[in-house]
């Protein structure tokens, strides 16, 4: 069983935002990991509320990580993984820290770790404090300042372990911090953050546990041959005993002259087996007639066989006796195995396809304001399934457009491209800003095999509610959630969740979208007055 230590602050340790308590282990992510990881890890939780990296809290004792690292190691050994989880109460106002003398502490704790174990290593950076923490019950220990500087710290600590060899995980782009306190989280962001981790750390023993599968998978073949070799044994040994008893029987029926019944047995034995062999002539013919029938200028003769023994008979019983070969397995077409997002090239077929879109984007994008109803034409002809209310601006682009497909309420402002060599799937009520690209075609990174002309496409989706700003590049294979904003100039490269905002390159999470956001613009829209269904 492999050990893992989570040595961390009161998001490890388990603190609720409500009241202060400690969520059970059930709900910590600790114990939801120690159970998604299964029999073969034990995952031991070392998080202790108020712990830093390298500072000592005037406010609370005890808290300087440095101070307990080697201890835990120590208490703990042997461990296959130590996981540290620590950055956020270093930010606090007090001590004056940046990210980047954070990550400095972070080194040398790394680095005092490795001096006393050679366990792996996860460094793992913490959520983003909430937006409105200068107004929360903590608003005296962080401010504006330690807000933005939480946006700072991921990249830091990445950096840090790389120089360490250490893996990394970003939280960030995983879990949020409460509304509540804006610090500490909510249950479900606590089965978040073990779902992450569980993959992340059976990335990192991917080879081990792959090997001791191979090797049980082994073990269990040897101990299976071992019971066939002792069944097959006591099979012979049984079989030996009854031909011992029989023989023993017969030699009681038969005491003289034993010897003259033998040739006779082995007679009757050898015109048994001659009749089974025409009666199974007779059977094998008698198939023939039934699947393919004789033909009426044939004969047959008295033992059953066709009289005419020419090359039709023969093609007549080759045909029988093909029915029974396996059928050939039908080869997958190149857009079959693009759309399953295997290798593939772009044969005459796709090429055809691919001329037909390019017919179709070049006679929308001529249109002019006006031609609004030619224009849905178009975009019907061209899209997969489009919903109502679906307006592009031209100039737009795309590769097929028969694998994209958008919902209702759908706005794309111009030049818009989409490479849709795979399903480009796309909500209600989403809003795209000038420039927008959506890829979903990938090269192989291996240069010899790409310049043999194979790609391939990973699917995009996007869901309801979403404003996606000017000059932002979704990559293949992201998936947007819901009520989602994400900023101009954003490069999208992994999957974004529900209800947050979220910007740069990499597209991170920035805050969620909460109620006060909910009460705000609801407050203008009451100042503007004029209901959306009368200015519809």
């Amino acid at each position: 069983m492999r050990r893992i230590v989570c040595f961390g602050d009161s998001n490890t340790y388990g603190q609720s935002p409500v009241d202060g308590s400690r969520y059970s282990e059930d709900i910590r992510w600790t114990g939801l990991l120690d159970k998604l990881l299964g029999e073969k890890f034990e995952v031991v939780n070392e998080g202790k509320s108020g712990r830093t990296i390298a500072f000592d809290d005037p406010y609370i004792e005890g808290c300087n990580g440095m101070a307990d690292i080697v201890p835990c190691i120590n208490v703990n050994k042997p461990l296959e993984l130590l996981v540290i989880m620590l950055g956020t109460n270093d930010l606090k106002v007090y001590f004056g820290a940046t990210p980047q003398s954070i990550a400095g502490n972070l080194l040398e704790m790394c680095r005092l770790a490795r001096e006393n174990t050679d366990a792996k290593l996860l460094l793992v950076s913490p959520m983003l404090l909430g937006d409105q923490i200068e107004f929360s019950p903590l608003h005296l220990e962080f401010g504006r300042e330690q807000v933005d500087y939480s946006f700072e710290l991921a990249p830091q600590i990445e950096r840090v372990a790389q120089e360490m060899g250490a893996e990394f995980i970003d939280l960030a782009v995983v879990a949020m911090s409460s509304d509540v306190d804006c610090l500490h989280l909510m249950p479900e962001e606590h089965a978040k953050i073990a779902q992450a981790m569980q993959t992340k750390i059976v990335s990192m023993f991917q080879e081990e546990l792959e090997q001791e599968a191979r090797e049980e998978e082994e073990r269990k073949k040897r101990q299976e041959e071992e019971l066939r070799k002792l069944r097959q044994e006591e099979e012979l040994r049984l079989r030996q005993e009854e031909e011992r008893r029989q023989l023993h029987q017969e030699e009681e029926r038969t005491p003289f002259h034993q010897e003259e019944f033998i040739p006779q047995q082995q007679e009757e034995i050898g015109k048994s087996q001659e009749d089974e062999e025409e009666q199974s002539g007779i059977q094998f013919q008698e198939l023939i007639r039934k699947v393919v029938g004789a033909r009426p200028s044939q004969t047959e003769t008295s033992d059953g066989l066709f009289a005419d023994s020419s090359e039709d008979d023969y093609g007549l019983e080759a045909a029988v006796i093909d029915n029974f070969k396996e059928t050939e397995p039908v080869l997958e077409t190149e857009k079959e195995k693009m759309l399953s997002g295997k290798l593939y090239r772009c044969d005459d077929k796709l090429g055809e396809e691919m001329a037909a879109a390019k017919k179709l984007t070049s006679a929308y994008n001529q249109t002019v304001s006006g031609e609004e109803e030619k224009r849905r034409q178009i975009l019907q002809s061209l899209f997969q399934r489009m919903g109502q209310e679906v307006y592009v601006e031209p100039p737009f682009h795309c590769d097929y457009g028969s694998n994209i497909s958008v919902g209702d309420y759908f706005y794309a402002n111009f030049d818009c491209i989409m490479l849709d060599v795979a399903r480009i799937n796309i909500g209600n009520h989403v809003f795209l800003g000038p420039k927008v690209n959506i890829y979903t075609a990938g090269h192989p990174i291996y240069a010899p095999v790409r310049n043999e002309c194979l790609e391939y496409g990973k699917e995009v989706t996007i869901g309801d509610d979403v404003w996606i700003g000017g000059n932002v590049t979704i990559n293949p294979g992201v998936h947007i959630g819901s009520n989602v904003v994400i900023g101009s100039g954003s490069v999208v490269t992994a999957d974004i969740p529900d209800g947050v905002v979220a910007a740069g390159n990499p597209c991170r999470v920035i805050r969620r979208i909460s109620d006060s956001d909910r009460q705000y613009w609801e407050g203008k829209k009451a100042e503007y007055g004029l209901p959306y269904s009368e200015f519809r």
